[in-house]
């Protein structure tokens, strides 16, 4: 729901309930510092103002949560005009919206004047102040902002229900949350203040001034929520005027009483802070009169606490995940300042610029979101879907040619923005070059701000969340990154764009799938019982988090640390996302192997949640049944090689296993539930999985495959799984245009991995993926087989592992079906139970010791001399810094020699160790890390680590055995014992050589 303003805190910052943290801009960090740069929103995030219930992730939608409250009986005595469930649908969310705006848009000018108050008569300290404070202020703002709009759209469903008892609850649960946050906040601001405020990088005067501005404003906070409580029942009930009228005269207020404190009375920032205060104490008190006058909301009488606490839990289910995306937009607005900042002050003018006209173009949008979750929640409650419908199909085209219009406005008048907004010739060319590549797109910001307010007037407030994290966090902050990069400040620029087009995609979807009319389907399942599945799978991320920094990188993770410093599209023998993740966490979190394997622990921990859904899927519609399962297959999983190896190193088989199970589990559902929508998802997850490991092509083969001989041949002639193909085809396109560009290099890795030895260990191997309760996924193997909706999945299973025989691949290739079989497993056990359950608990407490003493490095280094053959693993985390020093050693009797290892592993430890050692860059003319660069000429000394004289003889004159590659621990590995060569008379150029030299395995 679209928020609007309230008390408006010193120095122009945008009023409680105004412009929460999500729609500060990249300059906000900016203003931190002494300079004082203006607020405004960061081009791009379309910010969850005030009103809009910013996105949280409850699925009950508000005509349907259950609650004692929804009593029907008599209209409370509410205005008429607050009613939006009768009369032409698009009249009245235009109704109730352009009050709004029309307050939003008067109180700008007053923002303006505040701020010119401030600085003419306080100082530049004072704004700076101010700048520093506004960050802060706005989270605390935003998240109870965010918590607000749940308590709103619960009220709108009980107006429309014509509820007597629900709208009080509501009122005394808001009523009861805004004081706890506003101690909360107090408490804060009394014990950690100072030290938050010196976060900033404020000093001196400014970080006085910021002490005491954000002090006085702490005794305000009571006042401040009461007013965004206020303002979001007025909300809920559709009274979108009375709002405007409080706005506007705590605005005037505003102004005056800063003018008189700052100009008459001289008392500085703390009198800013004090008309702050001072006309939010007003606005609340003039908000509860009117609310009392009302009726309904203030009964003489609380109502009961059951009702409140009802009231309360489903307000919060709406609205905290609200505020939790404020939280994480924040977060991501620090991490776009940090991208920005590096291109010079000129951007960080123009993302303001563009930022403040974003603002004013997107409030009436932001106030037409708002507007339809108030109408669509009390239309819910009112059982009037078709209203609802009607309203999203005249509203959406509305707001399409209204956006169309400012965009084309926008494109047209730039230079005359640009000219207004600065008379820097810079920054006045980087203006107009923004706006003209951001606002062709605008329409489609608008117009999902717009959808996003129905989806959370449904309860649909998951949307706006995951919309954010998927546009913003996981599109917009990585390419701006990226193309900050290659392109500059127009890389930042498009990556506005494609985060809208990313997001605009995914509402779409969204809305098809919650806001239209859909015939009855399967019944439904049975929860997930979080606690009894998360607990294993906690525990077993507990013992990843405690092993994660023991021995040492693994020699994928240090190639992955190379190929992270050489970006590309793809690479000779692997796709572009692992290493682009493994860059992401060290520009967040810094170069450690603590840090690396943070993901390959979350891909796990995924993993095994994707089996307790399958179990979910298959166990039935019997609760105790269906927990019974999930949670088995959760103590299965979390106790197999799926998470306790493969979650310890991160490498493409990790994420691998996540992407196959995710996939397979849409393939489950759409076999249950018939949904061939789902297949557009499966395509998605492909392309993704794709991006991840080529293998994963291998699933949609064994399908299509099995579909012919086990009854389901309809799936060649179905439409929606080739689309998914090609869905997943342009999703992967990066990487296969790659591919196809230098030669498909893929293929030729492949070929060198293929092994007579792989076809004859394939088979027995695959009881290594649950150890002693394989018997559980062989159980799982059969269940599946004999229900025929579900027969093409073990032949599938079967398909797959034919390929890898036959191909000569990895062992490892197949396991991506386990999470099914094992979940499946859990779902015959459970309809057994309680037959089974003593085997059960100790083959899961037999497997949890065995892979924890071969999996992760809990045993003592000097173990592992006796249990290479069966973890190679661990000892390949061992000795790579000594190497290091090995060859730093041998460098410095040589000086100037270039550095060439064997293979990529070798190649990645000296080039992450070595530059702390005086090392100079090492080459490898290996898979793909042949392509990070080749040294140039000719060396007089090369210095060859791991290769022997022999294979080096017919291009130099002289190599010489000069050390031998040692871990001090006397573990066998691949490296150790290799030579390490110094070799002389080189009788090739590099470039000649190269190609030479160029190997796979």
């Amino acid at each position: 729901m679209n928020e609007t303003t309230h008390p408006t805190p010193p120095g122009g910052t945008p009023p409680p309930g105004t412009t929460p943290a999500a729609t500060t801009t990249a300059t906000d960090a900016t203003a931190a510092t002494a300079t004082a740069v203006p607020a405004a929103e960061p081009p791009g995030i379309a910010p969850a103002p005030a009103a809009t219930a910013p996105a949280a992730t409850s699925t009950t939608t508000a005509a349907t949560t259950p609650t004692a409250t929804a009593v029907p009986a008599a209209d409370p005595p509410e205005a008429e005009h607050a009613r939006l469930t009768r009369g032409p649908v698009l009249r009245a969310v235009l109704g109730f919206a352009a009050p709004l705006t029309l307050a939003n848009l008067l109180q700008q000018g007053y923002l303006l004047a505040d701020g010119a108050v401030l600085g003419h008569w306080v100082g530049v300290d004072a704004l700076a102040a101010a700048g520093v404070v506004q960050p802060l202020y706005l989270l605390a703002d935003g998240v109870f902002l965010g918590l607000t709009g749940g308590f709103a759209i619960r009220l709108a469903h009980h107006t429309g229900a014509r509820s007597r008892r629900g709208p009080a609850a509501v009122a005394t649960a808001l009523a009861l949350a805004a004081a706890v946050w506003a101690l909360v906040c107090f408490l804060t601001v009394r014990t950690a203040g100072g030290a938050l405020l010196r976060l900033t990088g404020a000093r001196g005067a400014v970080l006085h001034d910021a002490q005491v501005l954000l002090s006085t404003l702490a005794y305000g906070f009571p006042s401040v929520f009461a007013v965004s409580a206020v303002f979001a029942l007025l909300r809920g009930l559709g009274d979108s005027r009375a709002q405007m009228r409080l706005m506007i005269g705590s605005s005037l207020a505003n102004l005056v009483l800063a003018w008189c404190y700052v100009a008459v009375l001289h008392l500085g920032v703390a009198g800013a802070a004090l008309a702050t205060v001072t006309a939010a104490t007003g606005t609340a008190v003039a908000g509860l009169v009117l609310l009392r006058r009302r009726g309904g909301l203030l009964p003489l009488r609380s109502p009961g606490r059951p009702d409140v606490r009802a009231e309360a839990a489903a307000a919060l289910r709406l609205g905290l995940p609200g505020a939790v995306q404020q939280l994480l937009i924040s977060l991501g607005i620090v991490a776009l300042i940090r991208i920005v900042a590096p291109l010079g002050a000129p951007l960080l003018a123009a993302v303001t610029v563009v930022g403040r006209l974003e603002f004013f173009a997107g409030t009436a949008f932001l106030d037409l979101s708002g507007a339809l979750t108030v109408f669509v929640a009390q239309n819910l409650g009112a059982g009037r879907p078709d209203r609802v419908r009607r309203a999203v199909r005249r509203t959406l085209p509305f707001a399409l040619a209204l956006a169309a219009a400012v965009s084309l406005a926008v494109v047209l008048l730039r230079p005359a923005v640009a000219a207004a907004a600065t008379t820097d010739p810079a920054t006045r060319q980087l203006v107009e070059r923004y706006l003209l590549i951001t606002y062709p797109c605008f329409v489609l910001y608008a117009v999902t701000a717009v959808a996003h307010g129905a989806l959370n007037g449904a309860g649909r407030t998951a949307v706006p969340l995951v919309c954010t994290l998927v546009s913003f966090v996981a599109v917009r902050l990585p390419l701006s990154y990226l193309l900050r990069v290659r392109h500059g400040a127009e890389g930042v620029m498009w990556a506005v764009d494609l985060g809208w087009v990313v997001g605009a995609l995914y509402t779409a979807f969204a809305v098809r799938r919650h806001l239209r009319r859909r015939p009855a389907g399967p019944a439904a399942l049975p929860g997930v019982p979080w606690r009894r599945v998360l607990a294993p799978v906690l525990c077993a991320c507990a013992v990843l988090l405690a092993t994660a920094g023991r021995y040492g990188y693994f020699r994928d993770e240090l190639y992955w640390l190379a190929a992270s410093r050489h970006l590309a599209a793809g690479y000779d023998d692997q796709p572009p996302l692992v290493p682009l993740i493994v860059r992401a966490e060290t520009w967040l979190g810094g170069d450690s192997v603590q840090v690396v394997r943070i993901a390959p622990m979350l891909f796990a921990a995924g993993t095994a949640l994707m089996s307790v859904l399958c179990a979910r899927e298959l166990a039935g519609a019997d609760e105790r049944r269906s927990h019974r399962a999930q949670q088995l297959a959760a103590i299965a999983v979390s106790a197999s090689v799926l998470v306790l190896v493969e979650g310890h190193f991160f490498t493409t088989a990790t994420s691998g296993l996540f992407f196959w199970s995710v996939a397979i589990w849409l393939v489950l559902r759409i076999l249950r539930t018939g949904e061939r929508r789902l297949w557009y998802g499966f395509g998605a997850v492909l392309g993704v999985g794709m991006l991840n490991n080529d293998t994963i092509v291998m699933l949609p083969m064994s399908l299509l495959a099995a579909a012919a001989f086990t009854g389901r041949a309809r799936l060649l002639r179905d439409r929606a799984p080739w689309l998914a193909l090609l869905l997943a085809l342009a999703v992967a396109s990066p990487d296969l245009l790659w591919q196809a560009a230098h030669g498909w290099p893929q293929f030729t890795m492949a070929g060198h991995l293929s092994t007579w030895a792989k076809r004859f260990t394939a088979l027995p191997l695959q009881l290594e993926a649950a150890t002693v309760l394989s018997w559980l996924w062989l159980a799982g193997l059969r269940h599946t087989w004999r229900d025929p909706r579900y027969r093409i999945l073990p032949a599938a299973y079967a398909v797959t592992l034919g390929i890898v025989v036959v191909s000569g691949g990895n062992f490892y290739y197949p396991m991506g079906w386990y999470p099914l079989l094992l979940g499946a497993g859990a779902a015959r056990l459970a309809a057994r139970w309680p037959t089974g359950r003593r085997r059960f608990t100790a083959c899961a407490a037999a497997a949890a010791a065995v892979t924890l003493a071969l999996g992760p490095p809990l045993l003592p280094v000097s173990a592992y001399r006796h249990l290479t053959a069966v973890n190679p693993f661990n000892a390949d985390s061992l000795g790579w810094s000594r190497l290091a020093e090995q060859v730093a050693d041998l460098e410095r009797r040589h000086p100037g020699a270039t550095v060439l290892a064997v293979n990529y592993g070798e190649a990645g430890a000296l080039a992450h160790y070595g530059p702390a050692l005086g090392l100079p860059t090492p080459y490898a003319d290996h898979n793909g890390y042949s392509r990070f660069g080749r040294p140039a000429g000719t060396s007089a000394t090369t210095i060859a680590v791991g290769y022997t004289p022999e294979s080096l003889a017919p291009y130099w004159q002289h190599c010489a055995v000069a050390g031998r590659i040692d871990n001090g621990q006397g573990v066998p590995a691949i490296e150790q014992g290799l030579p390490i060569l110094v070799c002389t008379g080189q009788q090739y150029t590099w470039e000649e050589l190269w190609p030479l030299l160029k190997h796979y395995n």
